[in-house]
């Protein structure tokens, strides 16, 4: 009961730190900013079934993302705290079902909480949670497949296995096939050591067939108008993603060899030592060994692929939480000392950046309540490991934790006082409302910015003069809407209509970028200019 009792704690402190300020700075370039905008068109159109990013369609991924953003719009309208309130409530799914999987597995709610607490204070899992990505949303059906099997196979009820389903179905609506990845593993390795308590039945496949039409819906119903559209998602989509830079995230194998540990501070290098330490107890068909396998192959998969984002192997940290905690559980008292020297040498780093950063001048504006913050944690912390009536495994918990609070919430308030040194745009588009320039055209020179669309809240111009991010893939556009939205400056009927466009007040914004001689004349169209960051506004 007390144990139930800290972990609702835990919840409600959690919720706290992650919903306080996480609207506070606007959308951020380019995944943040990219899932917002396609949601907004989404929830502006009413069509919650054909992804759209500044007017063109966008199939890279499944719809649930957006879908389940557009409704924290229809709840707390347009903004960022409506982009992003459901991404924070993912985040306190997982550790939900983390404290629900660990009890399930070792029946102890001590180490259920603390592999909650553990996993919370993965760096991995507080960037999920200011980035609105399918990543954090994909994490949560994985593991809410992994307990729902778990739960099948230790009871033999039917339900859970239709849950199961069900939740591997949402994960494929969320991300695709990548859903099955780290659920499929550890299941694989899980069921060699807890054997099946029922026989195969009509269920199976009933509930499998609940798999396959929830999860085939939106492809079959996209695929019905547009043959193509299943090789573009399987090829381009899934299979180049794996084998080649179909996008341009090409990183060494080594990427998250190097990365995954630096992404899981402090408890990951704790981890390491508590297998070594513990290493007999990973013997075949076990659950410790099930575990292991769980994250070790995904993480080779992910390193031989091409694609590489650092938040595509955070379903595997769930299973590092619940790993660490049951591992650091059985660790003698002694060897205590050992995780403590890890986790205080990385909570004394932390903290002594924090106290120190606000008085070095590296060009971003750190609050100086921030270093008095850290300084609190710190007396916090002396007076934890002072205290006697704490259980010695405990005091790392509870310092892991804090620090967890500290970056979690300063992160937010360090976004709002640098959005335009962090890629945010929320300065450029208030100062556009400001002046009452939003009924205008918007322009955007050669970039590709949702960013500036989600901030005004309405469509925008991109003029295309070779950069990249405005080759957009328009096969399956019906009509030549699109070519409202984007003008192809190097296509000489489209360049003769920015002339007649322009007759007409503008805003033209420049990011980073001179605008060529052959557009001066469009410079020289507008009377007044406003340079704010690396952003350029003429009006």
């Amino acid at each position: 009961m007390k144990d139930n009792f800290n972990f609702n704690i835990f919840l409600i402190i959690a919720a706290i730190a992650l919903l306080i300020n996480v609207g506070s700075y606007g959308v951020i370039e380019s995944s943040d900013a990219r899932y917002a905008e396609i949601a907004r068109a989404m929830y502006v159109t009413g069509d919650y079934l054909q992804p759209n990013l500044l007017d063109v369609h966008h199939y890279h991924k499944p719809p649930f993302t957006y879908q389940i953003t557009a409704l924290g719009y229809k709840i707390f309208g347009i903004n960022a705290f409506g982009a992003r309130f459901f991404l924070q409530l993912a985040v306190l799914i997982q550790l939900i079902l983390v404290y629900k999987l660990t009890n399930l597995l070792f029946n102890t709610k001590k180490t259920a909480l603390w592999a909650s607490i553990i996993y919370f204070s993965f760096p991995l899992v507080l960037i999920s949670s200011r980035n609105l990505t399918t990543d954090a949303f994909l994490a949560t059906f994985a593991l809410l497949s992994i307990y729902t099997w778990v739960k099948y196979r230790t009871t033999g009820s039917f339900k859970w296995l239709y849950f199961f389903t069900i939740s591997l179905s949402l994960g494929f609506l969320t991300k695709g096939p990548v859903i099955f990845i780290v659920p499929v593993l550890f299941i694989l390795f899980y069921n060699t050591k807890e054997k099946p308590k029922t026989s195969f039945s009509i269920h199976h496949i009933l509930a499998w067939t609940l798999f396959l039409t929830l999860a085939s819906s939106w492809f079959i119903y996209l695929g019905v108008q547009n043959s193509s559209f299943i090789d573009y998602f399987l090829g381009k989509q899934t299979a180049d993603r794996f084998s080649k830079n179909a996008f341009g995230r090409t990183e060494p194998f080594w990427y998250f060899l190097a990365f995954a540990p630096l992404v899981g501070l402090p408890w990951f290098l704790a981890l390491l030592y508590l297998v070594k330490d513990q290493k007999k107890v990973f013997k075949l068909k076990t659950l410790h060994f099930a575990l292991l396998m769980a994250v070790v192959i995904p993480l080779l998969f992910f390193s031989i692929s091409s694609s590489k984002r650092i938040l595509y192997i955070l379903p595997l940290y769930s299973i590092l939480a619940i790993l660490t905690a049951h591992l650091f559980t059985k660790l003698e008292i002694y060897k205590v000392k050992n995780v403590n020297a890890i986790i205080l040498i990385f909570s004394g780093l932390i903290l002594l950046t924090f106290i120190i950063a606000p008085f070095i001048d590296f060009d971003m504006d750190i609050p100086y309540y921030l270093s008095i913050a850290s300084g609190l944690i710190i007396i916090s912390i002396i007076l934890i490991y002072r205290n006697k009536k704490i259980n010695a495994k405990e005091k790392p918990i509870y310092t892991s934790l804090l620090i967890a609070l500290l970056l979690v919430i300063s992160s937010s308030i360090i976004f709002n006082k640098n959005e335009l040194k962090v890629n945010g745009v929320k300065p450029i588009t208030d100062f556009i409302k400001q002046k009452r320039l939003n009924d205008r055209e918007i322009l955007v020179y050669n970039t590709r910015k949702p960013s500036i669309a989600f901030g005004l809240n309405k469509s925008i111009i991109s003029l295309y003069d070779g950069h990249e991010s405005l080759n957009r893939e328009t096969q399956f556009e019906q009509d030549l809407n699109w070519k409202k939205h984007l003008i192809n400056l190097k296509n000489d009927q489209e360049y003769k209509s920015l002339y007649k466009l322009t007759a007409q007040p503008t805003v033209l914004l420049v990011y980073k970028q001179k605008v060529p001689e052959n557009l001066q004349w469009l410079i020289n169209s507008y009377t007044t200019k406003k340079e704010m960051g690396k952003w350029t506004i003429y009006y």
